[in-house]
């Protein structure tokens, strides 16, 4: 099962672990289960936030997290989608364009759009969705 990572579950999982750090766990202790992505696009603004919120440790949290069994894929140039907010049309380009089962996000914008495809997730909805599985 092929999961997109959006920023917010980033962030959550590697600064405050709680609910988007166990489902990370979860997910990273299944890999041939679960292929996870995070997109150019995605990348670099999990960066620039960390550089906001830990200018401390952002260089250390982020090396971390680039070593961890994640696919780093390109963005695509173009907009598929059109949401309510222009900033999550890349996010969810990026996740169409690499044909994503899950895109895993706390956004509320993403969780209130009723998207089709790919599926949309908050950490509590995948945690249970894992316990299921």
């Amino acid at each position: 099962m092929k999961i997109m990572l959006d920023t917010n579950i980033l962030i959550s999982a590697f600064i405050f672990g709680g609910t988007a750090g166990h489902v990370l766990d979860t997910l990273f202790a299944s890999p041939m289960k679960y292929t996870l992505y995070v997109s150019e696009y995605i990348d670099s603004e999990f960066r620039d936030k960390l550089r906001l919120k830990r200018p401390d440790k952002a260089d250390y949290i982020y090396q971390a997290y680039r070593k961890t069994n994640i696919i780093f894929c390109k963005s695509t140039p173009d907009i598929l989608c059109d949401l309510r907010d222009p900033k999550d049309n890349p996010v969810l380009s990026d996740a169409l364009c690499h044909n994503v089962d899950i895109l895993l996000t706390g956004d509320k914008d993403f969780l209130e759009a009723h998207i089709e495809y790919p599926s949309i997730y908050s950490p509590t909805m995948m945690e249970e969705y894992l316990k299921r599985t």
